[in-house]
Parts: C-alpha cells; sequence; structure tokens
C-alpha cells in the first residue's frame, strides 16, 4: 500500500434550514457524550442570554414609564377639576359678596332718603304749626288792640309766649 494517508468524511443531508445553522464543519470533530444538532457554541448561548435579559429589562422599563404616564395624565385631570371647582366656588363667593354690598348701598341709601324724607316732615309741620301760630298771634294782637283792659293784654301775650315756647 501506499503511505499516503486516507482522509474519510462524513456526508449529511441536511432537513430544515435551521439545521444548516447549526451543522459543523468538515474539519470540527464532534464531542463525545454531546448532541451535535442542537449544540450552539459557548459564545452565541452567552449573547443570546446577554439580549434576553436586555430585551426583559427594556420591556420592564417601557411598562414602568407607561404607567408614570397614565397616572401622570390621570393626576392632571383631576388637578384640572379641582381648580375648576374652585373657580366655581370663588365666583360664586365673589357673586354673592357683590350682591351683599349692593344691597347694603341700597340700604344705606334707603335710609338716608327715609330720613331726609322724615326730616322735611318734620320741617313741614313746624313751618305749618309756625305758620299757624303766626296767624293766631295776628288774631290776638287785633283783639288786644280793640280790648283796652292790660290785664287781658298781659294774659294774652303770656299764652302765645308760651305756645311758641311749645
Amino acid at each position: 500500500m501506499n503511505d499516503q494517508g486516507e482522509i474519510y468524511s462524513t456526508l449529511r443531508f441536511l432537513q430544515s434550514p435551521s439545521e444548516s445553522q447549526n451543522r459543523l464543519r468538515p474539519d470540527d470533530t464532534q464531542r463525545p457524550g454531546k448532541t451535535d444538532d442542537k449544540e450552539f457554541s459557548v459564545p452565541w448561548r452567552l449573547i443570546a442570554v446577554t439580549l434576553g435579559i436586555l430585551c426583559l429589562l427594556l420591556l420592564m422599563i417601557v411598562t414602568v414609564l407607561v404607567t408614570n404616564i397614565f397616572q401622570c395624565i390621570q393626576e392632571k385631570h383631576q388637578r384640572q377639576e379641582i381648580l375648576r371647582n374652585c373657580s366655581e366656588k370663588y365666583i360664586m363667593q365673589n357673586d354673592n359678596y357683590l350682591k351683599e354690598q349692593i344691597l347694603t348701598n341700597k340700604t344705606l341709601k334707603y335710609d338716608v332718603l327715609k330720613n331726609s324724607f322724615q326730616q322735611k316732615k318734620e320741617l313741614d309741620s313746624r313751618l305749618i304749626q309756625k305758620n299757624r301760630c303766626h296767624r293766631e298771634n295776628e288774631i290776638v294782637f287785633k283783639v288786644l288792640q280793640n280790648t283796652e283792659s292790660q290785664m287781658t293784654r298781659s294774659l294774652m301775650i303770656h299764652l302765645i309766649y308760651c305756645r311758641q315756647i311749645l
């Protein structure tokens, strides 16, 4: 025989496209006790686990952010509702205050007019009394001029004087 070495290779037929990614190179040898169809090399497994963990972490972050956004939107709506309620209350209180002020002003005006009317009425009454008293005095003086008696005169003057004081 020849001194030339004989080389044997294994020929395999692939059944699916996923098996083509997992096939061994012709010069690689199989490790004993492990199957070659489902075996990944160690760096690819580490990369896949790391990417899975990163994706899970990213999913959790997105979930937390979306939850926070919805809470902020809900709080914003609640604050707007509270602000709207406070504005309505303030407007109603301000409206009531203004109505009270108008009523107070009207009442004060009414009291002033009532007092001035009362004073005018009293002045008119005094003026009427004064005019009546003046007419009576004129009548009494005419009577006194016609009467000769001094005593009657002094009594009448005294009566007139007393009446004017009252």
